[in-house]
């Protein structure tokens, strides 16, 4: 999806990655894409294989320069390092890198302690300081907002024990979108999405199927105490109104059931490289 194509109104999100931890060559870990207007954007979750997918997007990666981190969960991060790397390389100048408790300690560890002495050898070989140097990278907690290129953006909260875990909610020009990251089924979550135009949310936990070994059918289950099931949120969607859901984060192999009797709106399973419209 060409930058070129974007205009004022433009309001969209990009699914870059709609996989889980379990390896699948038909879906990449956790990433989003959202796009509003010119030229604003977020990235939100960098799980592997995420530079590519942008490219894949054909999403200029020199001009990514705002990043949401939902939670700390390798998944979602692995592919944040290459991301920095990879940007800085396309010719990223500024980063602003924010997320729940943890963000910032992740970044030392992964970006900093380990490659400063890698990025202080690519500077002398006449990279720009800049792309490394200035990144800003914050933790935030539930509640926080800010305005970004006429883009009202707000952290909220899920229920993803025993994380730091945050949702993100998109506000403009009268749309809105709200992208989970993971979380179970929670009050709190249907109160943050209230009346959203579009849900992109965690529906990990659907039912193993019968066919699995019993060891593998356990843990399957257990992913019910931290994650949504897909009637999880279609519950979700119904009860907070929202008038299209994206089902995401799904394991290999896995198709999404769910009686939508109960709402009224759009279902979508989502699908890598998935470009939706607000």
């Amino acid at each position: 999806m060409a930058e070129t194509d974007r205009n004022p109104e433009t309001f969209r999100i990009i699914l870059l990655g709609t996989g889980s931890p379990r390896p699948s060559l038909e879906r990449h870990h956790p990433a989003a894409l959202v796009q509003w207007g010119d030229g604003g954007h977020m990235l939100v979750d960098a799980g592997d294989g995420v530079v590519g997918q942008l490219l894949a997007a054909e999403v200029p990666l020199q001009e990514v320069h705002n990043v949401a981190l939902t939670h700390m969960h390798w998944d979602h991060i692995l592919g944040y390092p290459a991301f920095v790397w990879g940007s800085w390389n396309a010719g990223r100048l500024k980063l602003t890198v924010t997320g729940p408790i943890g963000t910032r300690d992740m970044h030392q560890q992964l970006v900093e302690s380990y490659y400063r002495e890698q990025a202080e050898w690519a500077m002398d070989l006449r990279f720009p300081r800049a792309g490394f140097d200035e990144i800003t990278v914050r933790d935030v907690p539930v509640g926080w907002s800010e305005s970004i290129d006429g883009c009202l953006v707000e952290a909220g909260p899920v229920y993803h024990p025993p994380m730091h875990a945050l949702a993100y909610r998109y506000t403009y020009r009268g749309r809105s979108l709200v992208v989970t990251g993971d979380t179970a089924k929670c009050d709190e979550l249907i109160d943050f999405c209230q009346g959203v135009d579009l849900l992109v949310i965690d529906a990990c936990a659907a039912a193993p199927s019968p066919e699995l070994p019993p060891e593998r059918r356990r843990i399957i289950e257990r992913l019910h105490e931290f994650h949504a099931s897909p009637q999880d949120c279609i519950d979700i969607a119904a009860q907070a109104g929202v008038a299209k859901v994206v089902l995401t984060h799904h394991l290999p192999g896995v198709v999404p059931e769910f009686d939508s009797a109960g709402y009224a709106g759009e279902i979508v399973t989502g699908e890598d490289l998935d470009i939706i419209e607000i």
